[in-house]
């Protein structure tokens, strides 16, 4: 005969308003203390009903709730799946009567020593007469153990106790699980309201024009620690980027890990991280707008402007009418000085240089074009001013760019696109030797035409001139070298070759007969020097 013909009319009616009861609301502890009722209303034996639930993340069985227990104390309890009766019941996902003492210890044998301090408190140190356990079971899912125990009275338990908590547990599986997904979907729901919330603010900010301080303000509220901008990254420090594409446009400095921070407190984070990444942006392209509107002023100077349009300019600029200007262009020897995919790279880079040129002197202009860097530097006091802005670029650029300054000469306001030109020359002499960065024009001599002749003309001159010592005697092309860079000193040559003066003296004149030529012959002398010089700055290299 099965357990439910067993039940009186008593109990059906009580199972049907338990059914009514379990499934009335969504609230997990209203739903789990409703379970824990009803099972020691139903089974008269009982005296202490205990409900654990299975944690995933620690692997264990936790009480839910409990009567007729110290609750605070069963907390401390871990079943681990097979421990025990619970943990037997858990993994079997069968329900297990225990009508004798002998049966249940048995059963218990297998629970840890710790476990078994905290149930033995739990239970007020009393011993069990009989009890059974029964699985909530949802889709052949085990979501806990329900156990219902008998330590005094004298009544046992029988199947039909069993089948009658079965019958709730199944109800209560389900309402269990119910609730379990209304409160993920309520969780998602809030998280979701919050989420809008901390977007409305960051929105009106921006709208509001707040700027990056405003936004580190509100997020710093919002998870209630101190935020800061940093462009780039420092050490030791708990940093969130700040991301446009593929582009790093900065990073958000926290106080702690972004992985310790709640879920709301990410999406904080997250939020805050966009609106910065817009703010940069306008950023960069109210920087960018600044940088065409110099050039502009540029371009007007260098087309030459009515002395009232100029006057205009070098009062918008701080500039005097009696300042001498220098051009300085810089750019890269290789390829383009900044990242042309990455917005921030370029604004990085020029704001740098802005700041080392203001650092030495305050009204120079920076702006670029195309992929120059360009300087218009007032001499004010002396000239050094423009190789010490060169200088202190390139040592803190120097070492993750290969960049040539060429240098113009200094002008006044009204010849400025003389200084640009020689500055734009000495660039292109600087692209030709790999040995010089700074190029000052005003310094250059004999180079200023030669690197405006095509490479096989200066070749070719140079065969023509010492094709023969360079290319058959190297030991009397050393020696000529030597006698050029001394200016025909006979005595320095040879303490810097470390030969007699004699021989000195012999290789010299094989060197004539060589290159059929007089040394004391002023035109032949400049041919070598030229030669020379060629030979040493570009066709060697």
């Amino acid at each position: 005969m099965s357990g439910y013909s067993l039940l009186n009319q008593t109990k059906v009616l009580k199972l049907l308003e338990i059914n009514k009861i379990l499934t009335s609301s969504l609230d997990i502890e209203t739903v789990l203390r409703n379970l824990v009722e009803a099972a020691e209303e139903l089974i008269e034996v009982s005296d202490t009903v205990i409900l654990y639930l299975y944690d995933s993340d620690d692997n264990a069985l936790k009480i839910a709730d409990g009567v007729g227990v110290n609750i605070d104390v069963m907390k401390n309890i871990r079943f681990k799946p097979g421990e025990s009766l619970t943990g037997k019941v858990f993994s079997d996902k069968e329900s297990q009567l225990f009508a004798h003492e002998e049966e249940i210890q048995k059963s218990m044998s297998s629970m840890s020593e710790e476990n078994y301090q905290y149930y033995f408190e739990g239970v007020y140190r009393r011993k069990i007469r009989s009890a059974f356990c029964v699985p909530l079971l949802y889709k052949k899912k085990c979501l806990g153990v329900l156990v219902v125990d008998n330590f005094e009275n004298d009544g046992i338990f029988t199947y039909d106790d069993m089948k009658v908590i079965e019958v709730i547990a199944d109800q209560s599986a389900i309402a269990i699980e119910n609730s379990n997904l209304y409160q993920i979907l309520k969780k998602k729901n809030d998280q979701l309201e919050h989420s809008l919330e901390i977007h409305k603010k960051f929105t009106q900010v921006i709208l509001d024009g707040g700027g990056i301080n405003q936004i580190t303000s509100v997020l710093s509220n919002i998870i209630n620690s101190r935020v800061e901008f940093k462009n780039q990254i420092e050490d030791d420090q708990k940093l969130y980027p700040i991301a446009r594409r593929n582009e790093i446009l900065g990073y958000l400095q926290l106080e702690k890990d972004y992985s310790e921070l709640s879920s709301l407190e990410k999406v904080a984070v997250e939020h805050a991280s966009t609106a910065m990444a817009l703010e940069l942006v306008k950023i960069n392209a109210l920087y960018e707008k600044e940088l065409h509107f110099r050039e502009e002023i540029f371009n007007q100077i260098l087309e030459g402007v009515p002395s009232s349009e100029l006057n205009q300019i070098l009062e918008h600029m701080n500039w005097k009418t009696e300042w001498d200007m220098a051009c300085m262009v810089i750019q890269g020897r290789n390829g383009p000085l900044w990242e042309t995919s990455q917005i921030k790279d370029k604004e990085w880079f020029i704001r740098s240089i802005e700041s080392i040129s203001h650092s030495i002197c305050d009204h120079c202009l920076v702006f670029t074009r195309a992929f120059q860097t360009v300087l218009i530097i007032p001499i004010v006091k002396s000239e050094s001013v423009v190789a010490r802005i060169a200088n202190t670029i390139d040592n803190q650029w120097g070492y993750l760019k290969d960049m040539i300054y060429g240098i113009g000469r200094k002008v006044p306001i009204s010849q400025l696109n003389l200084s640009y030109r020689e500055a734009l020359n000495a660039i292109q002499y600087g692209k030709s030797v790999q040995h010089k960065k700074v190029i000052e024009y005003s310094r250059l001599g004999l180079e200023r035409l030669l690197h405006k002749l095509d490479r096989s003309s200066l070749t070719y001159f140079v065969e023509d001139k010492m094709g023969k010592l360079l290319h058959q005697y190297p030991e009397l092309f050393e020696t000529l070298g030597n006698f050029i860079e001394t200016n025909k000193n006979h005595k320095l040559t040879a303490e810097r070759m470390h030969i007699h003066p004699n021989t000195l003296y012999h290789r010299l004149k094989k060197i004539e007969q060589i290159l059929d030529i007089s040394l004391s012959h002023e035109s032949d002398w400049i041919d070598l020097v030229v030669a020379y010089k060629i030979c040493v700055e570009y066709h060697n290299k």
